[in-house]
């Protein structure tokens, strides 16, 4: 390889994209973007200007076209994907020796560009490993520049991903479940319309073992197989140890999203600094971000075709009779199993058209709501639906690997006690998108 051609081309100067896809507000302006090679290294050093706080991203283009950053820019250090808190003059660093070896990167090219922070990036990332005392938070404009690629295990241990979901954009979406789908509850899944008016995070995946264990300290999960456990999903946690209890002053909607600070949700969002308001999501939001623009009973567009085993559903997510259980589905699964029984991976299935995995089985997911018997009662429908003001147990949605098909549709409403957690439940972390302060 001729390195000196390498390190040439990297003395490209940059280019300036201020803005952004779908913002709500003005972002700062960036601008003397440069892109230079510091002498004697394979490293691409790139400074910018900008006019006040905003979040930072970034994409390298060689030749004019995309390099994608899940396969090749990943050492990349510096003033970059993260809050920038004010104006100034700032760098970042990418390991182009480390990350592309033996390669040339012709006419390299840099494109930086800052979002408001009511409207930040389409993937935030939270490192679960400490530095100063807090939980780092980054941001990625798409999925290519996703480090590593979104699937990776990086971010299903000590990295915690979420996907940003967009409002209906005004318009109404419906929810729940038409009078000809197979199993249907007429009672629980009326048909009702309804607006989300601001977009929001979502988990890519299931909130795993290995994520509960570095923010809670604890390992409650059944199935604890030492050699796969890190990457399963946590279940047996409760309602209340996820977020704190009605009880104590947290009590979904009256207290809106207050959370006990010794729980999950509190301690994420104090080893944050606050940057996000960290939830769970509500039921509307779940549902509606589960579909991803289907009306079906699976989000890949296709619907339940027998109550029992459903071949779509086998392409989704685990269930009873994919692996869930044993013996053709006729006994649980030991529980020192390995993921091909019992829950899987998180990510383990397809994804849908938002990019989350396993909205479909494997364990239910925990949403904030009490459950309301009947699908139209009010609570449920109009503009960001929070459920019933009071209740007795709260809203699970998605089926587990324990249960069969027709518990994993998508309008399917079940329910479990806020006090107790059993090995078919876990939960996924949402997020209003409006990054409050930064790090």
């Amino acid at each position: 390889m001729d390195t000196n051609k390498m390190m040439r081309a990297m003395a490209v100067v940059g280019m300036v994209c201020a803005g952004g896809g779908n913002l709500l507000a003005n972002p700062p302006n960036v601008s003397n973007v440069t892109l230079a090679q510091p002498k004697g290294t394979r490293q691409a050093l790139v400074g910018y200007t900008t006019d006040g706080p905003g979040i930072a991203t970034f994409q390298f283009k060689t030749n004019g076209v995309d390099i994608c950053h899940s396969e090749v820019v990943r050492t990349v250090t510096g003033d970059i994907s993260k809050y920038i808190p004010s104006a100034g003059n700032y760098t970042f660093t990418w390991d182009a020796g480390r990350d592309f070896p033996e390669r040339v990167a012709a006419n390299l090219t840099v494109e930086v560009t800052l979002w408001a922070t009511n409207s930040p990036p389409t993937y935030c990332a939270v490192s679960l490993v400490e530095q100063g005392g807090q939980y780092p938070v980054r941001f990625y404009g798409k999925e290519s520049e996703v480090p590593f690629g979104v699937t990776n295990s990086w971010w299903k241990k000590d990295w915690l991903l979420m996907r940003q979901i967009p409002s209906t954009g005004g318009e109404f979406v419906t929810l729940g479940s038409p009078s000809g789908e197979l199993t249907r509850n007429a009672t629980r899944e009326v048909l009702r319309s309804v607006r989300v008016t601001k977009p929001f995070y979502m988990g890519v995946f299931h909130v795993t073992q290995r994520q509960w264990e570095d923010i809670n300290g604890d390992s409650p999960s059944y199935f604890n197989n030492g050699a796969v456990y890190e990457e399963r999903p946590v279940e047996q946690v409760s309602y209340h140890a996820i977020r704190g209890s009605a009880a104590s002053g947290y009590d979904w909607p009256n207290d809106g999203h207050a959370v006990a600070a010794a729980s999950f949700m509190g301690r994420l969002r104090a080893k944050t600094g606050g940057a996000l308001v960290f939830d769970l999501p509500t039921e509307a939001q779940w549902e509606y971000a589960c579909r991803a623009g289907t009306s079906g009973a699976w989000n890949n567009g296709t619907t339940i075709t027998n109550a029992t085993r459903d071949a779509n559903l086998a392409l989704l997510g685990r269930y009873r009779h994919n692996g869930g259980y044993v013996n053709d589905g006729a006994d649980a699964p030991p529980q020192n199993c390995g993921d091909e029984n019992g829950t899987a991976k998180v990510g383990s299935y397809l994804p849908n058209a938002w990019g989350l995995y396993d909205m479909h089985g494997n364990v239910w997911d925990t949403v904030l709501d009490w459950l309301v018997e009947d699908g139209a009662d009010p609570s449920l429908a109009g503009d960001d639906p929070v459920g019933p003001a009071t209740g007795t147990v709260r809203i699970c949605r998605g089926g587990a690997y324990s249960y069969t098909a027709q518990d994993a549709r998508a309008a399917r409403r079940a329910s479990s006690s806020p006090s107790g957690g059993s090995r078919d439940y876990g939960f996924r972390v949402a997020a209003p998108a409006e990054v409050l302060i930064g790090q």
